[in-house]
């Protein structure tokens, strides 16, 4: 299933000189235990590899075990002589760890989902590429790696797609995750984590554990507050995208070769395909599926032109380069016993069917979406009909068929919301219902229960059930009214179920929220499009306060400036402008400002070793570079330097970073007379300072 170039142990000779452990040295002599700590080191991920990624062992597990034991020993007594990359960080810490976050440099979005060979080919119609790259979708965990100058210094997971937990610790336990490159490179590599259904057996029948599937012990081994207990699961990584700085690979396929010659896994079932190949491919992929020994649950199928993935861009949660093509699910058979709507925070009306309890994918399914009321009366779902349920990914229960539709009534669609009553209204752009009424109370329920999840703002004793209670005792009913909870403390006690201390952990929770960053805070409102990715690119491109978001929407060019954001296309921009022009909304975020949340993010620090060159000058970027991917790592170079940034050529801007393929920024910045710096001399610049 992997493919690994044999880079590291081409030569012969090179591999005769590390089938036998080397020679202990004779003496206490400090240079030989050194040079023996270096032999032994590679002696142990020579073998490593050959277990690993090769698959063709040439020692036992016995040999193995005691030189690792032997070396952990060594480097105790001689830390100074332990190498970055030693084996050794294949046996992990006892020590329990927190981990800290940290911000993605590249964006970690989900791909959107096809479940039907039909919806691939339409997609990749209109993308208007001529190749495409198909993988398999693992079912696993993202774990994104981090290199700088070749070692490995990060692993990060995915965690909001812009904020990961680092388990660098875990990471390195991992064995195909090398912990040096064959180059001396910087490289952000995402890949999945996963662990083959064999490898899950064993270890299920040697520890005795009852977890369900190899995905959910994947991800709970990733977060493990031990890494010595994550040295002992079986996990593996493969390689799927990188990011590779001062390299320019036009193809996507060319950029996975050159993450196996530095020594990555990489799938060898990966196939570049024609749109006329495509349906066919698909099928080849369907027919391997049952024979594999790892899980997955569907194809990634991505263009492999780059400079077209460039140009296309990123959704507010999706690329546009990539979609998902999900298998068709595990099925179980059972009864439909009530059909039940539920309104979400945006006011979207979403069916739901109450069944007959059934186990699937290891779990007991009780309830499962019906997506829409035409999803309904395609498949003729009514009331004590016989349904065939799925778990679409292993996370969503969906009712797929009927079997027998039963003698009950027809469904019909509700015509008024559940919750107040007010009648609902289609929306014109799609097949769903809404609800309008921005005083229903489980929109306002459902926003309150999203600001506070953990994805978002994180408050510590304000789940659901707390939230629903507190509403309707009148304590909070619009998210500002959160941060007046404090003065309501006495009360807040004396209610059922509640007590000094659970209201304790809900105060606490509150007051620490008011630390999240801006880039948090924002898409945590729950508005229409701004999502943290949406959030970020309006950060990067200058527009890093609330004021200055205020500011822009109240331009007369306010879309025109927002549509040249890469990534921000008309449906986004449109909903920011409408959104921030809201006097409800601006009126609540005033409140939470005064509340003391933040509402600009904080400057990046000026690197006080360099010299201020950029002091006072304000840069601008347009075009894509060799050197700087994103191009945002430019301005990261000019703000270090004392500079600032913006993502509009104005007045006041007075420098143009110009790459390859410039917009109308330069167009622009010419006729303003503002001084146009290509990258070549850009760099030079740097170097010179």
């Amino acid at each position: 299933m992997i493919k690994q170039q044999n880079f590291l142990y081409e030569d012969d000779l090179f591999n005769q000189q590390y089938k036998n452990p080397p020679a202990k040295p004779k003496s206490n002599n400090k240079e030989e235990i050194k040079e023996y700590i270096k032999k032994l080191t590679e002696f142990l991920k020579f073998h490593q590899y050959l277990y690993y990624i090769k698959n063709q062992p040439i020692i036992s597990d016995k040999t193995f075990d005691e030189k690792l034991k032997e070396l952990e020993e060594l480097e105790k007594e001689y830390p100074e002589f332990a190498l970055e990359d030693s084996p050794t960080h294949l046996i992990g810490s006892d020590l329990e760890q927190e981990f800290p976050k940290f911000e993605h440099k590249i964006p970690v979005l989900s791909l959107m989902n096809t479940y039907t060979v039909k919806e691939v080919l339409d997609w990749a119609q209109k993308t208007g590429a001529k190749t495409f790259l198909v993988e398999w979708k693992v079912d696993g965990a993202t774990l994104v790696l981090y290199y700088e100058n070749g070692i490995l210094k990060h692993g990060v997971t995915r965690g909001s797609g812009n904020i990961g937990d680092d388990v660098t610790p875990n990471a390195k336990t991992i064995r195909s995750i090398p912990l040096k490159l064959k180059e001396k490179i910087d490289l952000i590599v995402r890949g999945e984590a996963y662990m083959t259904y064999s490898d899950f057996e064993r270890f299920n029948e040697e520890y005795g554990s009852i977890y369900a599937n190899p995905r959910n012990l994947t991800s709970g081994s990733l977060k493990h507050k031990k890494s010595k207990e994550v040295a002992k699961r079986p996990l593996r990584w493969v390689a799927f995208d990188g990011y590779i700085q001062n390299k320019n690979f036009t193809k996507d396929s060319d950029t996975l070769k050159y993450l196996e010659e530095l020594g990555l896994p990489v799938f060898q079932d990966n196939i570049v395909c024609s749109l006329n190949e495509l349906e066919k491919t698909i099928k080849e992929f369907e027919k391997k599926e049952k024979e594999l020994d790892i899980p997955v649950d569907g194809l990634v199928i991505k263009i492999d032109d780059r400079e077209l993935r460039e140009k296309l861009g990123y959704t507010a949660n999706s690329p546009r380069w990539a979609v998902a093509y999900k298998f068709e699910p595990d099925l179980a058979r059972t009864r439909i016993i009530a059909i039940e709507t539920f309104v979400g925070r945006t006011g979207r009306i979403t069916p739901r069917a109450k069944l007959e309890p059934v186990k699937l994918a290891g779990t007991t399914v009780s309830y499962a979406t019906l997506h829409n009321e035409d999803y309904i009366k395609k498949l003729g779902i009514r009331i004590g009909a016989e349904v065939l349920v799925s778990k679409r990914g292993e996370i969503i229960p969906a009712v797929e068929e009927v079997i027998d539709p039963g003698d009950g009534p027809e469904y019909k669609f509700p015509e008024r919301c559940p919750s107040c009553n007010s009648k609902l209204v289609k929306d014109k752009d799609s097949v769903d219902w809404f609800c309008p009424n921005p005083e229903c109370d489980e929109r306002l329920i459902q926003s309150l229960i999203f600001f506070c999840g953990r994805k978002q703002m994180d408050i510590d004793g304000l789940g659901e059930k707390t939230i629903r209670t507190l509403y309707n005792k009148g304590f909070i009913k619009y998210i500002e009214n959160i941060y007046e909870l404090p003065k309501y403390k006495n009360e807040l006690v004396n209610l059922e179920n509640f007590g000094e201390k659970s209201v304790n952990i809900i105060l606490d929770g509150i007051e620490s929220s008011k630390q999240k960053e801006f880039r948090v805070v924002l898409p945590s409102l729950g508005l229409k499009e701004i999502s943290f990715n949406v959030t970020d690119l309006l950060i990067q491109n200058g527009y890093d306060s609330i004021d200055k978001i205020f500011q822009l929407v109240n331009e007369k060019n306010a879309k025109e400036k927002l549509m040249e954001i890469k990534g921000i296309g008309e449906e986004i921009a449109d909903a920011i402008i409408t959104q921030f022009k809201d006097p409800r909304i601006v009126e609540r975020i005033n409140k939470l400002r005064k509340y003391g949340l933040q509402f600009e993010q904080k400057k990046a620090d000026i690197d006080t070793n360099l010299k201020q060159i950029f002091k006072d000058q304000v840069w601008c970027v347009t075009g894509t570079f060799k050197h700087f991917k994103p191009r945002e790592k430019a301005l990261e170079e000019v703000l270090k330097r004392g500079g600032k940034s913006t993502s509009s050529i104005t007045s006041k801007t007075t420098h143009l970073l110009v790459g390859e393929n410039p917009g109308s920024k330069l167009d622009k910045a010419k006729k303003l007379g503002i001084k146009i710096i290509t990258e070549e001399e850009f760099i030079k610049l740097l170097k010179d300072n």
